[in-house]
């Protein structure tokens, strides 16, 4: 007698099985593993497919899983490696020679990871040369050495990389390495190593030490990652403002100096406040951008001026004076959007706007059809002579036929 998960079974396809289990929870996976073969293939795939960032304990059990069943390791797509718990364990001093003996032969099995995670700072990548995947993101805290460069050179399908762990002085990439990177987010030496020479259209500038928005700093970076084959398109800085106004001022105008044909601008405060001053000096930076559709301001500091609800439309009013060819400004909470007829409203804004537009339209035609439903009487459809009962009336009008179309016109 079979069971009513087993009659399930037979009816619906396997991919319909597979929509269905995807929102289910790993612990519903793992019990639904047990009901019959096919549950138990379908809830595996999805099980491995997404390696969630765990503790060591729980991380060294999935490995040891993943290294003594190559088969599911071949059903990992996205993979994280690391979590708060290894920030001070994660040198191959303190952790343990067995964890990435382990990490290195999970690693090689999974041959169709695309995307990868891994937070082991230090020099930890020796584990990565040789695996066989082809990455299309990856995010690591690992030190940008010698051995990581070698296998970022394996990675030609790398689109969009996050390196966030320390550059060593002298490393350099081949000119042919990462030929797809489109995306990529790191400090000011590290850029300097990836963005020249290779088709970089987004960088996130990543600028750590609270000092280090200045000029200077800018000028440099700026100048160097417009080397891109891009060509660069989108520019976000992350930074403390622990500098007076003046200095942030001085820094950002070094940006359309040589980056002046980017679409989108990014500023990201992490720390400190985006001021008044800040604020009243950015219109005049914008306007030296020459084709700038996107602005985007944040901060961290709720009570700053940029918080503030009533001068963040006088803002994007004042920035598309200088910079006529704005089209959206974020600011925390909102994001703004011009309109020819109603200048910069918000977003929820233009969707009310284009709803009671819709409506008043629905209500036009609906009156339209009211004043001309004497019309529906005095004229007939076009119809076909060869239907039924046509015959009769076409004697009764004295219709003429011709090819077998008949128009019917009622004088009022």
């Amino acid at each position: 007698m079979r069971c009513i998960t087993e009659e399930s079974e037979s009816r619906l396809p396997v991919e319909i099985l597979d929509g269905i289990f995807s929102y289910a929870k790993p612990s519903t996976l793992a019990r639904l593993a047990l009901v019959c073969h096919t549950y138990q293939g379908l809830a595996t795939r999805i099980l491995y497919r997404h390696i969630p960032s765990l503790s060591l304990p729980l991380a060294m059990r999935c490995l040891e899983t993943l290294v003594s069943k190559p088969s599911l390791a071949a059903h990992t797509r996205t993979c994280e490696i690391g979590d708060t718990s290894f920030l001070n364990v994660s040198s191959m001093e303190l952790l343990p020679p067995s964890f990435f003996d382990l990490l290195r032969h999970a690693l090689h099995n999974m041959h169709r990871l695309t995307e990868l995670t891994f937070l082991l700072n230090g020099p930890t990548s020796h584990v990565l040369p040789g695996a066989p995947f082809k990455l299309t993101k990856l995010t690591a805290s690992c030190n940008f050495d010698p051995t990581f460069a070698s296998w970022l050179a394996e990675q030609t399908n790398l689109r969009a990389a996050i390196f966030c762990g320390n550059f060593t002085t002298g490393v350099t990439l081949p000119m042919d390495a990462l030929p797809s990177l489109r995306r990529v987010v790191a400090a000011p030496v590290t850029l300097a190593c990836v963005v020249p020479g290779r088709p970089i259209r987004e960088v996130e500038l990543c600028l750590v030490h609270p000092w280090s928005l200045n000029r200077e700093v800018l000028q440099t970076t700026i100048r160097i990652i417009a080397f891109s084959k891009g060509p660069l398109d989108s520019l976000r800085i992350i930074s403390h403002l622990a500098e007076p106004p003046e200095t942030v001022l001085s820094a950002l105008e070094a940006i359309p100096s040589g980056l002046n044909s980017i679409t989108k601008f990014a500023l990201h405060a992490v720390s400190g406040s985006i001021t008044e001053d800040i604020l009243s000096g950015l219109p005049s930076i914008l306007s030296q951008f020459t084709g700038l559709k996107s602005l985007t301001l944040f901060s961290k500091n709720k009570y700053d001026p940029l918080h503030t609800a009533a001068s963040t439309r006088a803002l994007a009013t004042a920035c598309h004076a200088t910079c006529a060819s704005l089209e959206s400004v974020t600011f925390p909470g909102a994001t703004y959007v011009h309109n020819r007829c109603y200048g910069w409203i918000t977003l929820r804004d233009l969707a009310e706007l284009l709803t009671a537009r819709e409506q008043s339209l629905q209500h036009r035609v609906s009156e339209f059809c009211k004043r001309e439903a004497p019309l529906d009487e005095k004229w007939c459809v076009v119809q076909s002579t060869r239907e039924r009962g046509l015959g009769g009336l076409k004697s009764e009008l004295g219709v003429e036929r011709d090819g077998g179309v008949s128009v019917v016109v009622i004088a009022a």
